[in-house]
């Protein structure tokens, strides 16, 4: 995974976005970025303090930013399904999240954490 210092924060190690459930895709034409959003189920070591009272599922926002060659097959989110980020020659991301039959593969210029937030998933 990429150095994201606000996953860093607080996990001893952080989760990898492939482990996680992707549940919003969002792509920006007019600032060439897409946003992946994930969510765990496994919960910070270092908590912030303002998430006191209950909660069980963090979820991160990854924007990617000046974006090129994207390519999308399907629309539909899968449950079964790979992540992978990896660096090319050139300094930048290629980022791929990949189905049985759907797809979205684009390369980035950068990626940061843009938000992060504990909810509640399922019954208690």
């Amino acid at each position: 995974m990429t150095g994201w210092p606000e996953l860093a924060a607080l996990y001893e190690v952080p989760p990898e976005p492939g482990s996680c459930a992707l549940h919003d895709v969002h792509i920006d034409e007019r600032d060439t970025s897409v946003t992946l959003a994930f969510e765990t189920a496994r919960l910070p070591d270092h908590p912030l303090p303002e998430w006191g009272g209950a909660y069980n599922t963090l979820y991160f926002w990854v924007v990617f930013t000046g974006v090129g060659d994207l390519r999308i097959s399907g629309i539909l989110a899968e449950a079964e399904r790979t992540f992978r980020i990896t660096g090319t020659p050139r300094g930048r991301q290629e980022v791929e999240v990949v189905g049985g039959t759907r797809s979205i593969r684009f390369s980035a210029a950068g990626s940061r954490v843009s938000r992060v937030r504990v909810g509640l998933q399922g019954a208690l």
